[in-house]
């Protein structure tokens, strides 16, 4: 695995026209990452990761994990945009299903969309593409809290 620095040229090299790199982003965000949004007219409509090597499991495929990761991400920014950002979300519980692997240097696009949103519960789903093949959905229950700033 190579753990070296990437600088913020190699950084965009390759991503899809209107997608940038995340606004925002937590320690644990960074490591999966780096993570892309596109956003339209102010709205995140979509988020993206180009794979890299750290991203492979030992069977040189992209990790199950990782691929959860950005679905959980998508999910809750969708959420979140459903709420306003009024509200804090919780992911409950969360079903996947790995239908074909990601290489190195695919292009991973999160599609997420809102279901239901609810006083104490809301549901998503969050479909991963590379190109236009379907590659892996999940599906969120997502608890609605409080926002912590």
């Amino acid at each position: 695995m190579c753990n070296k620095p990437v600088d913020a040229a190699e950084l965009t090299t390759g991503i899809p026209d209107g997608y940038q790199p995340m606004s925002r982003s937590s320690n644990f965000n960074t490591l999966c990452g780096p993570y892309f949004e596109k956003v339209e007219h102010g709205v995140h409509i979509g988020m993206g990761v180009r794979i890299e090597e750290k991203h492979m499991n030992q069977r040189d495929i992209t990790h199950g994990g990782m691929l959860m990761a950005l679905a959980d991400n998508a999910m809750g920014d969708a959420l979140a945009r459903a709420y306003d950002y009024k509200s804090g979300l919780v992911t409950v519980s969360m079903n996947s299903d790995f239908l074909k692997p990601a290489a190195i240097g695919d292009w991973v696009e999160a599609r997420p969309v809102v279901h239901r949103k609810g006083k104490t519960l809301a549901f998503a789903e969050c479909p991963l593409y590379v190109n236009d093949t379907l590659i892996f959905r999940a599906n969120g229950v997502f608890a609605v809290v409080e926002r912590r700033d």
